[in-house]
């Protein structure tokens, strides 16, 4: 998709979550992207079995390059002085080192460029909604997922994801196949 200043609609709000296509109880036909979301879940245990299997069973299903560079972010991002750091960060650079590098897609400049375009179409059809795209962490994440959503579409994948910004993506970007899931609720 070229850069565009056109095709936006002027607000897109985020619809209930009850009304967007969930992952089943079987596994999706085709290739899967994973979004980020499915392996910070799976590394804090607060996914539903069918995303956890899709971990288990790596090797079927590929990720978008961003995915591993949120992923070491969040090593980065760690206290290294915390004592739970440790144990954390072997778990993320397990998760990393079970990617598979020939499951991983890499955008190209031009896919860069239309994942620009499309974030910043995003973050203006959604300003004003109940979520605004102000900070430089908000626009990160939304650019991660516009280039995820981009590779996804262009090799006809499916992205697994529990994040809503992929509903704005996939109405902004036809062809995009997005299945979601819910979370399980983390044990008081």
């Amino acid at each position: 998709m070229p850069p565009s200043r056109r095709g936006s609609p002027a607000r897109i709000g985020y619809r209930d979550r009850a009304l967007l296509p969930h992952l089943g109880a079987t596994m999706p036909s085709g290739p899967v992207v994973l979004d980020t979301n499915v392996f910070i879940n799976a590394l804090r245990q607060r996914e539903p079995p069918l995303p956890r299997m899709l971990l288990a069973s790596l090797t079927d299903a590929f990720v978008a390059a961003p995915t591993r560079a949120e992923l070491s972010w969040l090593i980065g991002r760690l206290a290294p002085d915390h004592p739970g750091t440790a144990r954390v960060v072997a778990a993320i650079e397990a998760a990393i080192s079970h990617i598979d590098p020939a499951k991983v897609l890499v955008p190209t400049d031009a896919d860069w460029l239309a994942a620009g375009s499309l974030a910043g179409r995003a973050a203006r059809a959604i300003a004003g909604g109940a979520k605004t795209v102000t900070s430089a962490a908000d626009r990160q994440e939304l650019i991660g997922d516009a280039i995820t959503a981009i590779l996804a579409r262009a090799a006809g994948f499916t992205v697994i994801t529990e994040d809503a910004d992929f509903d704005i993506l996939a109405r902004m970007a036809p062809g995009l196949s997005v299945l979601f899931y819910d979370r399980v609720p983390t044990p008081a």
